[in-house]
């Protein structure tokens, strides 16, 4: 078995998961979010073929209340600086 279908051997279960409950694979590193079908298709084309070490499961609404913080702070510092106009 070649090291690539190793790989994906032990990301099935992962992809399973993910697709019954709904969950988006994230990895720390550089924050990267894919849906199932997102990293399937960049795995079949040779890219973020990492283990499931490095890969956990998630809601994807935590990175969209991540996002509304994020908004939030921008939206309180445009205020700020209208307000100083």
């Amino acid at each position: 078995m070649s090291g690539k279908e190793e790989i994906l051997k032990t990301l099935e279960p992962l992809f399973i998961k993910a697709d019954k409950e709904g969950l988006w694979f994230h990895s720390a590193y550089q924050d990267m979010w894919f849906t199932p079908n997102e990293l399937r298709e960049q795995q079949a084309n040779g890219r973020y073929l990492w283990g499931a070490v490095n890969w956990e499961l998630r809601s994807p609404q935590v990175k969209i209340d991540e996002l509304n913080r994020c908004k939030a702070n921008i939206d309180k510092q445009i205020a700020d600086i209208l307000q100083k106009i």
